[in-house]
């Protein structure tokens, strides 16, 4: 099975306690149901067009790997990463959205992402998605406005505590989310992380899988590969 193209971005900020993450949490349905999860989703035609190129600054690469991360963020928790900081996005989806923010004067900044990851679904999954992680730092915190649709919670939460409340069975969360979150949790600040994520230079690319004693195949995020 082909895998699905899709994005996340990994939201931080400083807090109080020092380095926090936005999660978010699906609702009980579907095949992410009852999961906390970061933002993010499937890759559209929309975000391959010529308005997703006009509306998402940059020319990279995995240009509609950005543009679906930012369209995703800014549909489900109402954050828009544009080229004033991050602000309140505009009640509207798809290409609504980015016509929205093209008509409001800004663009959303494509390169305010910093490639952590690429994780691809096992081949014996029944449903494969090969996904881009970002990291996406802000120091502008206005109020998240959950898609009610997609999204039943939501916390500015430290990567420690998260992993508290996984221990404890208080949130599922699957290994993706898991390895982000210890991985952050051993990062020092918001530029610790985004400046070893930027060391990785795209070579991240990941597909768990379980070896024959029952164990995960190693996974190596930026800083700590071998």
């Amino acid at each position: 099975m082909i895998p699905e193209y899709a994005a996340s971005v990994i939201v931080l900020r400083e807090g109080t306690a020092g380095l926090e993450v936005l999660m978010v949490e699906r609702p009980k349905r579907g095949f992410f149901g009852g999961l906390f999860v970061f933002p993010g989703g499937k890759v559209d035609p929309i975000d391959r067009s010529d308005l997703a190129r006009t509306v998402v600054n940059g020319d990279d690469e995995d240009h509609e790997f950005r543009s679906a991360a930012l369209r995703e963020l800014a549909e489900e928790t109402g954050l828009a990463a544009t080229n004033e900081g991050v602000i309140v996005a505009a009640s509207e989806r798809d290409e609504a959205l980015y016509r929205a923010i093209l008509d409001s004067g800004h663009t959303l900044v494509g390169r305010s992402l910093v490639l952590v990851s690429r994780w691809v679904t096992p081949e014996a999954a029944p449903r494969r998605f090969d996904t881009f992680f970002y990291l996406l730092a802000t120091t502008t915190t206005p109020k998240v406005r959950l898609d009610e649709d997609e999204l039943v919670d939501h916390a500015w939460i430290t990567p420690s505590e998260a992993l508290r409340r996984y221990d404890n069975d208080e949130w599922k969360m699957i290994i993706p989310t898991l390895a982000h979150l210890r991985w952050l949790q051993r990062r020092s600040s918001v530029q610790d992380a985004l400046d070893s994520a930027r060391g990785a230079d795209g070579r991240t690319l990941i597909e768990p899988r379980r070896l024959d004693d029952g164990s995960i195949l190693p996974i190596h995020l930026p800083a700590e590969l071998p």
